[in-house]
């Protein structure tokens, strides 16, 4: 049985219709509960992925780089882009974390340059 959605969750309700038009733009006619099962589903599989690979890792050190000997802590996605499990710290005193971060392909980093940042004039606030 899948979840009824709300109507009140405006970002959410904008999303499922694009993700509805997509599938059937791929010939999958389904409903916004369908499709959004889907969409979170799909969604969370690299995730899922990463965690299953990994259920232990050593902290690579300091820096955002992941060498090779850690390659099981990268997920390259053709056209999509990288998943990175690092072990993280906020001090080198605090415990060591896991973290996920994803990386966007190519593709979606040119999208997002287009997007045009105004400076803000924080004198007429």
């Amino acid at each position: 049985m899948l979840p009824r959605l709300q109507k009140s969750d405006k970002d959410t309700n904008e999303l499922i219709e694009e993700v509805t038009k997509f599938l059937f733009s791929v010939g999958v006619r389904t409903s916004r509960e369908r499709a959004w099962a889907i969409f979170e589903g799909i969604h969370k599989l690299p995730y899922k992925l990463m965690v299953k690979k990994n259920p232990v890792i050593k902290y690579q050190g300091q820096g955002n780089h992941i060498s090779s000997k850690h390659g099981s802590q990268l997920l390259t996605i053709k056209n999509v882009g990288r998943f990175e499990l690092k072990g993280v710290s906020s001090r080198k005193d605090q415990k060591k974390t896991a973290s996920i971060t994803f990386v966007p392909s190519a593709d979606i980093r040119d999208l997002v340059s287009t997007i045009e940042v105004l400076e803000e004039d924080l004198d007429n606030e």
